[in-house]
């Protein structure tokens, strides 16, 4: 999208420019006037009050300040994770804060979000894919509900072939059963 729209804004200039050229002026040249004896210059004459802005009213029209750039980050950052209970997909109350940090950084960088679902590996290929999903679509639901467009939001399920935690623990299992809250172009 960047790259069309500059490509447009050149080709724009390079139109603007080259018929801007091509175009002879039909407008007679001024003459010069004719040389004259140097004469002084008339001395500038101070304002008088009746031409100065009062300070009051020079403060009361402030000049409006651009905002600041927005914060530029890598597309796939993991900006939250939502972890769920054991064949669980609704989201625990505990896990409200994580999501509300996620909106805040999904709004202050202004991108698309992608919601990637991860289960642990008990459970057939099939179960723990649709588990993945349901677990993105209760994030997707919140997210939504705290201000993030719907539209914004993309929904994938890698059940449990994404684990970040490989040993054959309890808190290992824990920590594949979540939802990836990332930020995307």
């Amino acid at each position: 999208m960047k790259k069309w729209f500059l490509a447009s804004v050149a080709l724009a200039c390079a139109l603007m420019t080259g018929c801007a050229s091509n175009h002879k002026s039909e407008v007679a040249p001024t003459p010069k006037p004719a040389p004259q004896a140097q004469q002084a210059a008339p001395k500038p004459t101070p304002p008088s009050e009746e031409h100065t802005v009062p300070k009051e009213e020079v403060q009361s029209n402030p000049i409006e300040k651009p905002e600041p750039p927005k914060p530029h980050v890598e597309s796939g950052t993991i900006v939250g994770q939502v972890y769920f209970d054991f064949d669980k997909y609704n989201v625990r109350e505990d896990m409200q804060s994580a999501i509300d940090e996620a909106v805040k950084k999904i709004q202050e960088y202004g991108m698309k979000v992608l919601l990637e679902g991860n289960t642990d590996e008990f459970g057939t290929g099939e179960y723990n894919f649709a588990l993945g999903n349901k677990r993105g679509l209760s994030v997707k639901e919140v997210l939504t509900i705290k201000g993030i467009s719907a539209d914004d939001i993309k929904v994938v399920s890698f059940g449990e072939t994404k684990p970040i935690c490989q040993e054959k623990t309890k808190a290992c299992y824990r920590k594949n059963r979540r939802v990836d809250i990332k930020v995307v172009d």
